[in-house]
């Protein structure tokens, strides 16, 4: 009987995961979208971790009903996202998301009394609220109790690791900001300025090294299945489609965006992108998140009373070749602002433009945004690129083609699979149950997993588009930094 292999990612507005033969035969996946997900000051800001257990518990089910027992599971989800358990592993309040932006005053106080990050956790992370020790500063100041209770600080990933395994074992990378990405232990001094014991930081190994295995029939799995310590959905994402294996440039699409790439290359610090070194992963990585892509385009659709598949087919219906300009900043910017107070810009409208030309700016807007983050990297890198890999929601609908093609400026790879974190988190299921490693032979192996991308090749006219494209796209961000900044 063939192996199969089992990835779990625990996404910001819905779980997923994929069940996938050792052959690379697709053989379940399953959608569980949450329900009242949101328990916080603001939409998606905080989340009860029950939401989780309860879409595994169907996501799994269904996919076991559908192609049988994995051999092996692997997890992937949602980073930095807070969740704090109790000596018995029960939570002690609700996960403060990524989208957590509260700590605003907390992030400034640690710039000032810490300075630079690198020297305390290995690389240049910035001190913003959406990273762990601004969240944790902000609980000691305003929940003392929930501090006081809390045994372990975890990531989503681990949190399902502990109810499948018994095991609260992270990776390195999940745990920046508390932890240093080389040694994967907890930064003391970090720690400290946040208020809290560095023992609640849990312990760690590599991703796709095994946390131990299932115990205890847990969302009707038999005992004895090995699970993946697990990864960060970016970095799973980028592992699915290839950008350990070899330098590629790529963007992976969802509520956010992944954009950035891998190099042979041992490079500086790049200015608002993270910085994945190799001690951390098989290559060097250049990348940043941005705040908002899929959440832009589900914010739109709202706003025109339409279903977010329809926005690529109105944008076509666009007049003229250069239509507004929009900045996606419509819940601040991560990479490479890092600035959640800043906003979306709508620019150049002029009295003939209506809603294809307003949906067109938009989605446009969030190409450009991965745009000028790959343009940072790159620069960064000393390398160029001579095309684009794209994966994840909507990456292999071709109604993106024009968009994606007129704002990159170079050959598109689409790739196939949908949910893409969650086969790169099958990838590490199969390292943890095979005792393979990443960084060595199982390249070959794990290659197979993964479907041949469609290729899309720009046109001279698209080139030039891009270029033009891209420098309207940074000015009026530049308008957008300064404008109402008090």
């Amino acid at each position: 009987m063939t192996a199969s292999w089992l990835g779990i990612d625990i996404g910001t507005s819905a779980l997923k995961a994929l069940l996938i033969s050792d052959d690379g035969v697709v053989l379940a996946r399953s959608s569980v979208p949450y329900q009242d997900a949101s328990t916080g000051p603001g939409a998606l800001d905080e989340q009860d971790p029950a939401i989780w257990v309860d879409a595994a518990q169907a996501a799994v089910r269904e996919c076991v009903r559908e192609g049988g027992v994995p051999s092996g599971i692997g997890l992937t989800g949602q980073v930095p996202t807070l969740v704090l358990v109790d000596e018995t592993g029960a939570v002690v309040r609700p996960a403060m998301t990524w989208r957590d932006a509260r700590a605003v005053t907390e992030a400034e106080e640690l710039e000032r009394e810490l300075g630079p990050s690198e020297p305390h956790i290995g690389m240049d992370l910035p001190w913003s609220p959406a990273h762990l020790p601004a969240k944790l500063r902000w609980l000691a100041a305003h929940e003392p109790e929930a501090v006081r209770r809390s045994r372990h600080v975890l990531q989503p990933k681990d949190y399902l690791g502990l109810l499948l395994t018994g095991s609260t074992l992270s990776d390195a990378w999940s745990v920046k900001g508390i932890g240093h990405i080389r040694t994967g232990l907890a930064s003391k001094a970090v720690m400290d300025a946040c208020g809290w014991d560095a023992d609640v930081c849990p312990p760690t190994a590599e991703p796709w090294a095994s946390r131990g295995a299932t115990v205890g029939g847990t969302f009707g799995l038999p005992d004895g299945i090995d699970v993946s310590v697990g990864w960060s959905d970016a970095l799973c994402s980028m592992l699915a489609v290839g950008a350990f294996d070899r330098p590629i440039a790529f963007i992976l699409t969802g509520t956010s965006e992944i954009v950035g790439m891998s190099t042979a290359r041992s490079t500086g610090e790049a200015p608002g992108l993270y910085r994945i070194p190799i001690d951390c992963a098989p290559r060097n990585v250049l990348y940043g998140p941005t705040q908002s892509s899929g959440g832009t385009a589900v914010w739109l659709a709202r706003v025109f009373d339409v279903p977010v598949e329809a926005l690529p087919d109105i944008a076509a219906g666009a007049r003229g070749a250069v239509p507004p300009v929009f900045v996606p900043y419509i819940s601040g910017e991560r990479a490479p602002l890092w600035r959640p107070d800043v906003r979306a810009v709508l620019a150049g409208l002029d009295a003939e433009d209506g809603r294809p030309e307003i949906v067109r700016s938009v989605l446009n807007g969030i190409s450009l945004s991965a745009a000028d983050v790959l343009d940072i990297a790159a620069e960064t890198a000393g390398e160029t690129f001579d095309a684009i890999h794209i994966a994840g929601r909507g990456a292999a609908d071709l109604a993106w083609k024009t968009i994606r093609l007129q704002t990159l400026g170079r050959p598109v790879l689409f790739h196939r699979e949908p949910f893409v974190a969650a086969l790169g988190a099958a990838m590490l299921g199969r390292a943890a149950a095979t005792g393979g490693d990443l960084g060595s032979d199982l390249g070959s192996d794990l290659d197979r997993l993964r479907g041949a991308p469609t290729v899309c090749e720009p046109t001279p006219s698209d080139i030039d588009a891009s270029t033009k494209a891209l420098a309207d796209y940074r000015s009026v961000s530049s308008f957008a930094q300064c404008w109402r900044t008090s």
